[in-house]
């Protein structure tokens, strides 16, 4: 389960009210406080949470918005989004704060992530073969100790890149899974910031 940025702000904002009021917003009130001009446009991000299971709406009342409580707390997961990655040739590392914290069910990543996971959104086509496309994200782990054939985010003489970690008598290489792109062999560094872990597409 991933959430929209505007998503997680109406979850926050809805936890926040509650927590003051002992009630639910209304659907003007959450109207009010972001600024959206049609009350269709707070029920059409209502209506997504609640199909993605976050919350219980009532037929009746305007206050009658409750938190799913489906899963326990813990199976919930905020995790820091700092850009993009790109699937090709390597770039320049983008550095700055986390532009969002999407919030992930542990059951669809598959795994419980620990202190330090990462989300990262591809750009490119040069690990398509692997089933990751052009705007996916990517859950990254780090992983001081990666073993060879995983799909990593490493730096290769500076530049990051996404790309296939290949070991071959002692020397450590990148390599796509997209026959028109090469593969990558450090001139000097080759330092993997984590492994993915799980690949997140969103279907609009």
């Amino acid at each position: 389960m991933m959430l929209t940025d505007r998503q997680q702000q109406i979850y926050d904002f809805i936890l926040d009210f509650r927590r003051s009021n002992g009630c639910s917003p209304s659907i003007p009130e959450i109207q009010r406080h972001f600024g959206i001009r049609s009350p269709n446009g707070v029920a059409g991000h209502l209506h997504a949470l609640e199909a993605k299971g976050i919350i219980r709406r009532a037929e009746r009342g305007s206050r009658q918005i409750d938190v799913a409580q489906a899963a326990p707390p813990a199976a919930l997961h905020a995790l820091p989004m700092y850009g993009s990655i790109p699937a090709g040739p390597p770039q320049e590392v983008q550095t700055g704060e986390a532009e969002s914290t999407p919030v992930f069910d542990e059951t669809v990543l598959g795994f419980r992530p620990r202190q330090g996971c990462f989300v990262l959104k591809v750009r490119g086509d040069s690990m398509r073969d692997a089933g990751i496309l052009n705007g996916d994200s990517v859950v990254i782990e780090p992983n001081p100790s990666p073993r060879a054939g995983q799909i990593v985010a490493a730096l290769i003489d500076g530049e990051c890149t996404l790309k296939r970690l290949v070991k071959l008598r002692n020397t450590w290489f990148l390599k796509a899974e997209n026959p028109a792109y090469p593969e990558l062999h450090p001139r000097a560094d080759l330092v993997i910031q984590g492994v993915v872990r799980t690949v997140v597409r969103r279907l609009d």
